[in-house]
């Protein structure tokens, strides 16, 4: 039986975003898995190198759609808020932030497995593979406190042009 998704939010903006965080999660779980299977030293050498290398492969598909989901969340759900609370500290800053340190452990681990890596060791894999294991953590906190921060904001907050306006900006898609 297929799993339905559950939306917290009825504001038609904010189901596009959580809809939004509910596919990358899928896509995120699928090399997350791989991170773990390091974590736990499941694989040989030989099974390592084709696991980073699919793990790679992965966080790469991974990367524009998650682009395109911060994209808008910067370009619109960011600046309308900040009318209200501002950007200078509080929950817009510190969601710009997480999105610059996401960023930073994807592209780390992109940088230090371009090419060859059938010359890694198992502790040179793992340490990289750290990298993915942050950006999934980061991740994964970051939807949350968005969920349970910035959206109720968004309910809050921005009136109900600004809640239309939102949605018209953020119905695109973003794969």
């Amino acid at each position: 039986m297929a799993k339905t998704a559950k939306f917290k939010f009825s504001l038609p903006a904010l189901r596009v975003l959580e809809n939004e965080h509910q596919y990358l999660s899928y896509l995120m779980d699928e090399w997350h898995t791989i991170v773990l299977a390091f974590e736990r030293n499941v694989y040989t050498v030989e099974e390592g190198h084709e696991a980073l290398q699919s793990l790679r492969r992965l966080i790469v598909e991974f990367i524009e759609p998650l682009k395109n989901h911060t994209e808008k969340e910067e370009e619109f759900l960011f600046p309308m808020l900040a009318q209200y609370v501002g950007d200078e500290q509080g929950p817009v800053q510190a969601t710009e932030e997480e999105h610059e340190e996401i960023d930073a452990y994807i592209g780390h681990f992109l940088h230090h497995t371009l090419g060859d890596v059938s010359h890694f060791t198992m502790e040179d894999m793992q340490q990289v593979v750290n990298d993915a294991a942050e950006a999934f953590e980061v991740l994964t906190v970051h939807f949350v406190k968005e969920e349970s921060i910035l959206f109720p904001m968004v309910d809050n907050i921005l009136r109900i042009e600004e809640q239309d306006k939102l949605y018209e900006q953020l119905y695109t898609p973003i794969i």
